[in-house]
């Protein structure tokens, strides 16, 4: 009977067990004030799971752990838990040997009632970031290990004191840790997360990590981990009091060392990771029934993205360790198949002068081994900036493996100095391994500044042996001036000197060959633009943009699309350099021994060095283009010699681009070969060479000639007064380097034309023309009855607004547009005979823009004149004489646009000026005969005007040799006959309005037109004006309306003759007294 109750005992055991594990839990759901632990948490000090609910709080005065896992239980906080100025303490304190889950969602403050102040009165805080020290928000030490997961999912942990941490694991954890919620810690020598004791499992960061303190690390896997570290969450730190770089530099100076505390990295994986280390992000949501497409086991929107930032010296993300060798494992499969895939970002910025900054660092400092399964895939984009010192996208150290970097994001690296620093994408040093990189995003570094380098990838271990590219690796120079840098004594950043390098890649040290080859990635959407049809969309064209250095070895270079513009220096070895795919290549060619076989299918080649290249064998293929350079001044030009067979096929093109004038009819040499076979050349290229010459090549023996001559005036196609000045203007050019070589980079017509007119001095026909528009007005103002009645007063005052344009075509001579506004005032003595004399004061404004004219370009003139007229008027018949005389002030601006390095962008814009003043003088004579039927009327009109114009001579200044000349005076004169028929009807007498129409014929009579002079320091020429006395139709209209005392009229016409159209309107008014 007894065994039948125990069996029944035993068998009831496990039932009870779980019935009590699901009942026992000791919860805190208010505040206490003493510590608790899991090992005397239950009734009667039993052991048992301990819960701090949202409304629970343990907040402790003396040191100790608030929370203590002893015992083979849980910990769950979900309330709060706080000290304050309380060193050694702990939040949740985990022992080694036990078994359990701790779950941490709620707020952990371990902090102190401190704030740093200014205590030297200098303008900035003073003190150190924090006093305590030896605070844990979740610490887990002790023997043995703990067996069970640590999950901090959400809440805060804020953490104040020095040689603290937000988690510290101090002994191993045979489980996963997740770090969710935000973790602050204020305090030097320590940590947001620190694994120092091995991981079985997981270790994931997907909240957010900063650290402020000297030597303070945001997350350090300072032991191995046997599954994967995965971030996907913000890790910040630094050492610095103010991440801001102050702009003024005497803020910076009155900084204290206080200040300038250098942190440690965001992120240092120092221990083995089998897993592999992934920096993940959020998965694009492209099915939305599915809330976990990256089938991780977290719902997409609780994900995060990887967000590294360090300000100070350390890097954003160190992997390696300093005493001993560490291995990061494959992450899975696919594009996880590496063992580092870095997504999202990386910020370092060393912030202050004189601090490197770094990315990514792969290695230690000490040469132990780093080994990266399958080497490291970059998505991410980082960005690493530095002041006076060198900055770092991605540096591989001695001890590193890495048998690749793909890198398929963006790595930029800036260095702002004056100084000899450097900024690098990708640094590779001696002693590490990085045999092969292949770059499908971006690697751009740029030193702002003169005498640093710039470098996209550069290798001082001499084992990279392949890369490639199917993206962009640039290095640039931007220089900088300002009243700082005393290198001369503006702060002009054009004219500065730049002593240093734009480096795209430096193999330089390689001894046993380099193979880099450039590619496109075809696409499948073919909707994209993609200029050039060979499936690249041209936003995706790959590009090498600075120096290439190769070293001794034999090595290879295959550009297969995109563009490489650079200087290329092959080094000695046996080479190879092929370019296809309709690929571009522009540089300076070098090889140190001579040793080079250059292969062009479909592509081309632009060869910028003036001087011998040896080579060893050249093909040119059918649809190839090879450009040379040569320089007329130093008598040099590019010369392939070719050791061996040099093979040309019919339709090859060959071009020419010159870097200094070229006077003399000339043949250049540009390929010597030991056997030559060649084809038909293609024309094409030489067609574009610059268009101020004439190219064509030809083959003699063994040998290549491009024949050069000047483009003349009547090839060109310059109008006659153009043409004229044609050699002087060449002349001046040999003067004036930068006015030179925006010509020499013009190939084609327009373009020339366009730029070269600019060169030429306005030569005032616009003008002229439409003050004989403005005279002709004013004296057919004169003209008119105030009244149709011929109903006088005994005088009258008349006040005429004037608007006038003169519009004239290309052609013999530059076109323009002038336009004139201005008021012409009269006060006449009227008799009653119908008679009249008066006299007239008027003012206008002229405003000239040839067709060529840039913002900013015009010839302006204000002229004032005074005149006397008489009218009669005897029965039918209408008379009318005057004249007057006056004077003008003109100005003129011409500018001519630079664009000195051929991006599209002027550069420079020089502008010449002048001002000069003019007498003018007019007479008018005209008869008229008005026939009435009813109230109708027609009215035939004859009158002939005269006007004279006297410029004197005058200096165009400021605009350097080419633009710059002495105007010789201009005398113009013309006398013009104008027939007419004006057509009409009266309403009204009291009140009357009259309106007309106007047809007519106006031919020049007698005169003539000045031509313009130009001296300029290498010569003499002359702008003849085009003098058409063809004749023109005139056509007119008048509304007018007045009473006995009063007198309104809104008049307007237009002329046209070749090449020329003029138009007016008038709007006068007249009171009689």
């Amino acid at each position: 009977m007894q065994r039948k109750v125990l069996v029944a005992t035993v068998a009831a055991a496990p039932l009870m067990a779980i019935a009590l594990a699901a009942q026992a839990e000791t919860v805190v759901n208010t505040a206490r004030t003493t510590p608790i632990a899991t090992g005397s948490a239950g009734t009667s000090g039993a052991a048992d799971d301990v819960k701090i609910d949202t409304a629970g709080s343990i907040k402790l005065t003396a040191s100790g752990a608030l929370v203590t896992l002893n015992s083979n239980n849980k910990v769950n906080n979900a309330g709060t838990l706080s000290t304050q100025g309380v060193n050694d303490s702990t939040a949740i304190l985990i022992n080694g040997g036990t078994t359990g889950t701790v779950t941490q969602t709620g707020t952990i403050t371990l902090d102190e009632d401190y704030t740093p102040t200014d205590t030297d009165s200098d303008g900035d805080i003073d003190g150190a970031f924090a006093l305590g020290q030896n605070r844990y928000g979740i610490r887990l030490t002790g023997p043995g290990a703990f067996t069970g997961d640590i999950l901090a999912t959400g809440g805060t942990i804020t953490i104040e004191g020095n040689n603290s941490a937000g988690i510290s694991l101090e002994s191993a954890l045979n489980g996963n840790l997740t770090s969710g919620g935000a973790i602050a810690v204020t305090g030097n020598n320590s940590y947001g997360v620190r694994v120092a004791a091995p991981v079985t499992g997981k270790v994931t960061v997907n909240g957010s990590v900063s650290v402020l303190g000297q030597n303070s690390t945001g997350v350090a896997i300072d032991s191995n981990v046997n599954g994967a570290f995965v971030i996907q969450g913000a890790v910040t730190a630094t050492g610095y009091r103010y991440t801001a770089r102050p702009v003024d530099k005497a803020v910076r100076d009155k900084l204290d060392a206080d200040d300038l505390l250098q942190g440690g990295p965001a992120v240092r994986v120092a221990g083995s990771v089998t897993g592999g280390v992934l920096l993940d992000i959020r998965p694009a949501d492209n099915d939305t029934t599915k809330t976990d497409e990256d089938g991780d086991g977290v719902e997409d929107a609780q994900e995060g993205n990887a967000a590294l930032a360090v300000y100070g010296s350390a890097p954003a993300l160190l992997i390696g360790s300093d005493t001993g060798a560490i291995t990061l494992g494959v992450i899975g499969t696919g594009d996880n198949a590496y063992g580092l895939r870095a997504r999202g970002a990386i910020v370092a910025n060393g912030v202050y002068d004189g601090i490197t900054s770094t990315g990514i660092q792969l290695g230690g400092n000490a040469g132990q081994s780093t080994t990266i399964t399958n080497g490291a895939r970059l998505e991410t984009t980082l960005t690493s900036q530095a002041y006076e010192a060198n900055a770092n996208g991605v540096r591989v150290t001695a001890g590193a493996n890495v048998p690749v970097i793909d890198n398929r994001g963006s790595i930029t690296t800036y260095s702002v100095s004056e100084g000899l620093f450097d900024a690098r994408g990708i640094v590779i040093e001696a002693g590490a391994n990085v045999p092969s990189l292949r770059n499908g995003g971006v690697i751009n570094s740029t030193v702002v500044g003169e005498k640093g380098s710039s470098y996209g990838v550069i290798d001082y271990s001499g084992g990279l042996t392949s890369i490639e590219n199917t993206g962009a690796i640039i290095a640039a120079i931007s220089p900088t001036d300002d009243a700082s840098d005393t290198d001369d004594a503006d702060t002009d950043a054009s004219n500065e000197t730049i002593t240093g390098k734009a480096v795209a890649i430096d193999v330089s040290r390689n001894t046993t060959g380099v193979t880099l080859t450039q590619n496109g990635v075809v696409s499948t959407d073919k909707t994209l633009p993609d200029a050039d049809g060979d499936g690249v969309p041209d936003n995706a064209e790959p590009s090498i943009i600075g120096q290439i250095r190769f070293g001794s070895g034999a090595d290879t270079f295959n550009v297969l699309n995109g563009a490489v513009v650079g200087d290329i220096s092959f080094g000695a070895g046996a080479d190879t350099f092929r370019i296809d795919g309709g690929a571009a290549v522009i540089g300076a060619i070098s090889d140190s021994d001579g040793l080079l076989d250059i292969n062009i299918g479909k592509g081309s080649l632009g060869l910028t060095n003036a001087q011998a290249i040896n080579i060893s064998n050249l093909n040119l293929g059918a649809e190839s283009k090879l450009v040379f350079t040569a320089d007329p001044t130093a008598g040099a030009n590019t010369s392939l010699v070719v050791s061996g067979a040099a093979n040309i096929a019919s339709g090859a093109q060959l071009g020419l681009r010159l870097n200094s004038l070229l006077t003399d009819e000339t043949s250049y040499k540009v390929i010597s070969a030991g056997s030559l076979t060649s084809g038909t050349f293609g024309q094409g290229l030489l067609d574009n060479a610059p268009y101020m010459y004439v190219a064509s090549a030809r083959a003699a023996g063994n040998d290549v000639y491009l024949d050069v001559r000047r483009r003349t005036a009547a090839e060109i196609g310059l109008a006659r007064s153009g043409a004229s000045a044609y050699d002087a203007l060449f002349g001046s050019l040999s003067g004036d380097k930068d006015v030179a070589s925006l010509f020499l980079g013009i190939n084609d017509k327009s373009t020339f034309l366009h730029n070269y007119n600019q060169l030429l001095p306005d030569q005032g026909e616009g003008m002229f023309a439409t003050l004989q528009n403005i005279n002709q007005q004013i004296s057919a103002a004169t003209a008119i009855r105030p009244d149709p009645g011929d109903r006088y007063g005994p005088d009258s005052i008349w006040v005429q607004e004037i608007n006038g344009l003169v519009r004239r075509e290309d052609g013999e001579t530059l076109g323009t547009d002038t336009q004139a506004f201005g008021f012409v005032a009269g006060y006449e003595a009227m008799g009653d005979a119908g008679g009249a004399l008066g006299v007239t004061l008027a003012y206008t404004a002229l405003e000239e823009h040839d067709t060529v004219a840039q913002v900013g370009e015009q010839t302006t003139a204000s002229i004032v004149q005074a005149g006397v007229y008489w009218r009669r008027s005897v029965g039918p018949w209408r008379f009318n004489l005057g004249g007057g005389a006056g004077y003008g002030w003109f100005e003129s601006n011409r500018v001519l646009f630079l664009d000195l390095n051929g991006d599209g962008a002027t550069d420079e814009d020089r502008v010449t000026k002048a001002d000069w003043g003019a007498v003018t003088a007019n007479a008018f004579a005209g008869a008229a005969y008005e026939a009435k039927l009813g109230r109708f009327f027609t009215r035939p009109e004859a009158r002939m005007d005269y006007t004279y114009l006297n410029e004197s001579s005058h200096d165009e200044v400021g605009g350097g040799d080419v633009m710059d000349g002495a105007i010789g005076s201009r005398k113009w004169s013309n006398l013009s006959g104008d027939l007419g028929l004006v057509m009409g009807a009266d309403f009204g007498r009291e009140v009357w309005l009259r309106p007309e129409v106007r047809v007519g014929y106006r031919k020049t009579i007698a005169g003539s037109l000045a031509d313009t002079v130009v001296t300029k320091k290498n010569g003499k020429y002359v702008l003849e004006a085009f003098d058409n006395r063809d004749g023109a139709l005139t056509l007119g209209f008048a509304l007018r309306a007045g009473t006995a005392m009063s007198y309104v009229a809104l008049e307007g016409g237009a002329e046209s003759t070749k090449r020329q159209k003029r138009y007016n309107v008038k709007l006068t008014g007249r009171t009689m007294f």
